[in-house]
């Protein structure tokens, strides 16, 4: 007989537990703005990667109290059904409702790990997305002008009370009037300005903080996001971005979360996605910090996605790698990789360093270079979606990970991350001249902005990076990253004209941690014009001293600038 009382209990507790998770959350990122404001820009990235393990230290806890309160019937199903329930009446009239039933779900799949999910004991939604109804209390204000002009502008600007005044607000808005109004005089459509949405939440990140909003005329409307900074004079606006494809950027999957703070996270995410309206709401999710959630997204989008679609796991394009087994389906946006249960030569890691190089990139600053991947354990296919091919693929060499029962495919563990064309196959295959030479340029601004974040890629070669549908290259093969302040960059040692004489070959050593930059020109420039543009702008990255100096500069302290947008669109302030 089910105990009511234990129900409620275990019910509430997990809800409760949430609502302190969420207060931290907040908390931390409420700092944000002093952090900001008094530029410590190390710190907050600190307490970033401090927020990020709030939510695994909670789902711990809240586990072992539920096993404490409902002992052997920790594992009845029909406890579970009504804990369900129980919780679904606690939670309804919540705004993070949702993110409550992501957390739930955290939970249940700590109890039943080995189970594949249960639609009677977890929240999974199989609609597609649809807009949470709306409260009293919107996330955004409304600046009332009737045209786009620089007083408008000032007034947004002035909305957000900083402590910190600003360098020249009418320098910054004449700027920002002056990079909006062709553009927006070129729609030659209604030009009379209805309203100004802006959001009341400033997005920080690294050294900026980004105001977000719209512009609404009679038929369209813009998006507009303006990044501030803050340095010795005081605050100035950088840049203003409104072209959706660059404002999809700044919220990147390759980029660290921003600190937002909301109390609708669901409300925010609805506003986002109507701006960017080609953005995943799982990216989106993950973008403001809310992980998990986002993670739970990209698991209903890939069910509904299998359900509804006629499609089949095969093999992913481009080289096989020695560490991982990729796959994706051929139309879905994302891929799959599986750790080998061995590595072939020159490998010589292990499964479980492989995973904490994946851990470290999840809480490290990705400088919007590295694709971020999510875990997943214990996921369920139908077989008759993977081709013969991937099926012998991953018998061959994901057993321990991989398991074919009957009609069903259960994986353990793998991670699912955005796709992208390898870096290799889009300049022999897809790119045209101008795209090639573009993308090998930013090729070689990845490497120097990973190093930049004290991130070393370790194996350069090409096929391990990729082209997003923005045209940009990000790093996506964590299994040799290292910390550029933990390597020592070298020239190659001369031979001498008499030790060739006397075939004395042998006398060049190198320890581990050993680079020799001088030889990546070898893979990172091919072979014709592309090579010789890469050469031009980035011939550096082969010397030994500029690895040195960056060592340098991140040890004295530095923390080095990022930005999220190009810096042709930064605006030339006068001095």
């Amino acid at each position: 007989m089910i105990n009511k009382d234990t129900v409620h209990e275990a019910a509430n507790n997990i809800a409760v537990k949430y609502d302190i998770l969420l207060t931290a959350f907040n908390d931390i990122t409420l700092c944000a703005k002093e952090y900001f404001e008094k530029r410590m820009f190390k710190d907050l990235f600190l307490r970033q990667q401090e927020r990020y393990h709030l939510y695994g230290k909670y789902v711990k806890e809240v586990y072992s109290k539920t096993e404490e309160l409902l002992g052997d019937n920790v594992y009845s199903l029909e406890y579970w059904k009504e804990i369900k329930t129980e919780f679904t009446s606690i939670v309804k009239d919540k705004p993070h409702r949702l993110n409550s039933e992501t957390f739930y779900n955290s939970i249940t799949r700590k109890v039943f790990v080995d189970k594949s999910f249960n639609p009677d004991i977890e929240y999974f939604d199989y609609t597609d997305y649809k807009a949470m109804p709306k409260y009293d209390q919107e996330i955004f204000d409304v600046i009332e002008c009737s045209h786009f002009s620089k007083v408008a502008i000032k007034q947004i600007l002035q909305y957000f009370k900083f402590n910190v005044p600003f360098e020249d607000i009418d320098r910054d808005a004449q700027n920002i009037f002056d990079e909006m109004a062709p553009t927006i005089i070129h729609q030659k459509s209604n030009l009379f300005l209805d309203r100004i949405e802006i959001l009341k939440p400033v997005f920080y990140r690294n050294r900026g903080a980004f105001l977000v909003g719209r512009l609404f005329y009679k038929n369209w409307s813009m998006p507009i996001v303006i990044p501030l900074l803050n340095e010795e004079n005081g605050l100035f606006v950088d840049s203003v971005i409104y072209i959706p494809a660059e404002i999809s950027i700044i919220f990147s999957f390759t980029r660290a979360s921003f600190f937002v703070f909301t109390k609708y996270p669901a409300q925010l995410i609805d506003y986002l996605k109507a701006m960017l309206t080609h953005k995943t709401v799982g990216e989106l999710y993950d973008s403001i910090g809310y992980y998990r959630h986002g993670k739970t997204i990209l698991y209903r989008d890939l069910m509904n996605y299998i359900h509804n679609h006629d499609d089949k796991f095969i093999i992913a394009p481009g080289v096989k790698g020695m560490v991982m087994a990729v796959f994706t389906l051929n139309y879905y946006n994302f891929v799959f990789k599986i750790i080998r249960d061995k590595f072939e030569a020159p490998k010589n890691c292990t499964r479980e360093y492989v995973i904490k190089k994946y851990e470290e990139v999840e809480i490290n600053d990705r400088v919007g270079r590295m694709a971020y991947a999510h875990l997943f354990e214990n996921l369920e296919f139908p077989r008759h979606l993977f081709t013969f091919e991937l099926i012998q693929e991953l018998q061959d060499s994901c057993k321990e990970t991989v398991t074919f029962k009957g009609d069903k495919v259960l994986i353990k563990h793998v991670y699912i991350e955005r796709r992208m064309i390898p870096l290799n196959i889009y300049l022999k295959e897809q790119a045209n001249p101008i795209d090639a030479c573009r993308v090998i340029l930013d090729y070689g601004f990845c490497v120097k902005e990973l190093a930049a974040a004290n991130i070393f890629p370790g194996d350069l070669l090409l096929k391990n990076f990729g082209v997003t549908r923005h045209g940009r290259v990000i790093f996506y093969d964590y299994d040799e990253i290292g910390k550029v302040t933990d390597l020592r960059f070298r020239r190659i040692p001369q031979q001498h004209e008499e030790d060739e004489m006397r075939g004395n070959f042998d006398m060049i050593t190198a320890e581990p941690n050993d680079i020799f930059p001088e030889e990546f020109q070898a893979f990172m420039a091919p072979d014709g014009p592309i090579g010789e543009i890469f050469l031009a702008e980035h011939n550096e990255i082969f010397d030994p001293k500029y690895w040195r100096d960056i060592q340098k500069r991140i040890e004295a302290g530095e923390y080095l600038k990022f930005y999220a947008y190009d810096q042709y669109k930064r605006f030339k302030i006068k001095s």
